[in-house]
């Protein structure tokens, strides 16, 4: 049975001044390098990050789920639950571990977490055949297709529900 992916439920262990919200910022911080590549995909994804995602750790609206170690993680999925939205805003998975089902266990304990079955997601033009399969798997629907989303030109697949898209949110 594969282990269950390592998640901020349980902040890492504070030192006496610091706050739980210190230590899932620290959390974040250690993530940073590995996902910073991502900026590339989706413009203004560092901005994000840094204004929406680290702050809302710890409101508990946002969640981080990841394999490995902080430092050199072999998988992440950043989530929001806010506002009446459920959404797996990111799910990466390292080249090195992609084919052994770490994306789907990944997306599974994202579901639970959020708490419904078919949450909000996006995959781009270039990893829709790579991410179909599991999206039919995991009884995803793609509900639209949105050209120049993120980057002009590129066709982004919404899955589950209408895109109310603004990338701060």
């Amino acid at each position: 049975m594969p282990m269950p992916l390592t998640a901020t439920a349980l902040p890492l262990l504070a030192g006496p001044n610091e706050t739980a919200a210190d230590s899932l910022s620290r959390e974040a911080e250690k993530l940073w390098p590995t996902l910073s590549h991502l900026e590339g995909t989706y413009p203004g994804f560092t901005s994000w990050y840094w204004n929406k995602v680290v702050p809302g750790l710890s409101r508990g609206t946002r969640h981080l789920f990841w394999e490995g170690s902080l430092d050199a993680p072999s998988a992440v999925a950043i989530l929001k639950r806010e506002g009446g939205e459920s959404k797996i805003c990111t799910a990466w998975v390292s080249e090195s571990e992609r084919g052994r089902s770490l994306g789907r266990r990944l997306l599974e304990e994202s579901i639970e977490w959020l708490g419904v079955t078919r949450p909000l997601f996006t995959v781009p033009a270039e990893r829709y055949a790579e991410f179909e399969p599991l999206m039919q798997r995991l009884g995803f629907v793609e509900t639209a297709r949105i050209e120049s989303l993120y980057r002009p030109g590129v066709v982004e697949h919404v899955y589950n529900g209408p895109l109310v898209h603004s990338l701060n949110t």
